[in-house]
């Protein structure tokens, strides 16, 4: 029984001397000379015909020039917003877009809107000529009959590089209207230069 008892006290002794002795200061359980003769190594070289990447060079960025018109390409693409952003009082590039935006301001009610699409050029039939027209065509958006924003049978015709003749059907209520317009391409845009109503359907 005794004997027990000794190496009870024994085994945990020896356990403890044994992971005492596996401290750092013990060489033959940690070797820290790697660590402590570890050098600088030099920077890796590019081998013989291997052209650099430029990733491995550095990065040089210019100074920004103060005049804007020496730099290549000059800056102009942001001077003027593209054109189907739809600029306030801007008409679109296309003729037949155009067309679709003056029914649709028409439908809406917009007087000025309606009437900016015509041209200082406009001309039209019939007494009082294009003044007479334009005034009876602010009355007509203003309290006649809205007609539908959106028109039918649509086509449009090309005459020259600036000159569209676009003909289409307009609905009011149950009626149909076939008309005709002429626009020609103004610095601000395409513009009405003439109208004419071809057909009562």
């Amino acid at each position: 029984m005794p004997s027990i008892s000794l190496r009870r006290l024994l085994l945990p002794g020896l356990l403890i001397g044994c992971l005492a002795g596996c401290s750092t200061t013990n060489k033959a359980c940690f070797d820290d000379q790697d660590y402590t003769r570890a050098v600088d190594r030099p920077r890796l070289r590019m081998p013989e015909g291997v052209q650099a990447s430029e990733r491995l060079a550095a990065i040089t960025i210019p100074a920004a020039a103060t005049d804007a018109a020496k730099l290549d390409p000059a800056p102009g693409c942001i001077d003027e917003p593209p054109s189907f952003f739809g600029r306030k009082g801007a008409v679109t590039d296309s003729a037949e877009a155009a067309v679709n935006a003056w029914a649709a301001a028409w439908a809406d009610g917009k007087v000025e809107a309606v009437v900016q699409m015509y041209s200082p050029a406009f001309q039209a039939t019939g007494e009082g000529g294009s003044a007479a027209f334009l005034d009876q065509r602010r009355q007509q958006v203003e309290s006649g009959r809205s007609p539908a924003a959106r028109l039918e049978d649509m086509d449009v015709e090309t005459v020259g590089a600036d000159r569209r003749i676009v003909s289409f059907v307009q609905r009011f209520g149950n009626d149909r209207v076939r008309k005709e317009l002429t626009l020609v391409r103004e610095p601000q845009g395409w513009r009405i230069v003439s109208e004419q109503t071809r057909e009562v359907l």
